[in-house]
């Protein structure tokens, strides 16, 4: 959400001022005259980022410590390796404007937690496809031949680590056996994967390969916990379900929408006035106030 930064930087010194930013032997360019230029191309994006992020600061801006976002940079710091700096770079960005992004994403984040309430069918409809994190460990090759002479060994009582140290692609988990950290269906994992391994008990190995987006799996599992009472898991169906939210783009802006119609947002640049007519509604208002015009003089057309 903050992709413009250094756009952004440059529209809010702008003002009313004639100061010079660059001259040429042709005369000068004012930051006006920049202004002017930016606004008809990156001025709207650029202005509504900016009034959300004022929106959303004001309501939860306390809510986001930078201990929060400093914990949330080094956690993708370390899930990126040594690719993170050269990812930043690719992406223009530094570590205090990918700072700037998490706090925006934590501030949305804040915001659809604060205005979503979940009912008791909510929660009955989760757990009915909730299930416990498991911890696995899988071998991944690239054809099903390959897979099922693997199943072959493994039952023939050849040991899976070594057999997942020796032929698997996953090069993350390879060396520790094919171990996988825990998840659930909810970790992002293939769900063909996660419906496979969820329907092993403790120590079984999937009879046939699974396939998924990758290749094949041979799956092993570790620990299947029993899935338990619904009481008693209420704080990781609740999670289950934020995250949902999260991804649903529609609802994060109907969430935004009515933060901004209490902002009481006033735009003073006449050319920038219906930025936020997405959030505020306007736009269809408008729209439904041309249909009717042209429904009424289509009939007054006819007479």
């Amino acid at each position: 959400m903050l992709s413009c930064v250094a756009v952004l930087a440059v529209i809010t010194i702008a003002g009313c001022s004639n100061s010079t930013v660059a001259t040429t032997k042709g005369g000068k360019v004012t930051q006006e005259d920049l202004y002017e230029s930016m606004k008809e191309t990156a001025g709207p994006a650029a202005l509504q980022k900016l009034i959300l992020k004022d929106v959303l600061e004001e309501n939860y801006g306390k809510d986001v410590t930078d201990k929060k976002i400093n914990a949330e940079f080094d956690k993708q710091k370390k899930s990126y390796g040594e690719q993170f700096d050269t990812l930043l770079k690719q992406a223009n960005l530094t570590e205090k404007s990918y700072k700037d992004t998490i706090r925006m994403n934590l501030l949305v984040e804040a915001a659809v937690k604060a205005n979503t309430k979940f009912t008791d069918d909510d929660y009955k409809k989760a757990w009915e496809d909730w299930t416990p994190k498991m911890t696995a460990q899988h071998i991944l090759v690239a054809d099903e031949a390959a897979a099922k002479d693997l199943i072959a060994k493994i039952n023939a009582g050849e040991d899976f680590d070594t057999l997942a140290k020796e032929n698997s692609l996953d090069t993350g988990s390879k060396e520790d056996g094919g171990k996988l950290p825990e998840f659930d269906a909810t970790t992002g994992y293939d769900p063909a994967f996660v419906a496979a391994a969820a329907k092993l008990k403790d120590g079984e190995v999937t009879a046939e390969p699974v396939q998924g987006q990758n290749g094949y799996h041979i799956i092993k599992m570790i620990k299947n916990p029993e899935k338990g009472n619904m009481k008693d898991h209420k704080k990781e169906l609740e999670t289950a379900m934020l995250d949902a939210k999260l991804k649903d783009n529609e609802y994060i802006q109907s969430v935004l929408a009515k933060l901004v119609k209490k902002a009481d947002v006033k735009i003073k640049d006449e050319d920038l006035k219906d930025v936020m007519d997405s959030y505020t509604g306007k736009s269809s208002d408008k729209k439904e106030s041309t249909t009717k015009k042209e429904s009424t003089d289509k009939k007054e057309s006819t007479k």
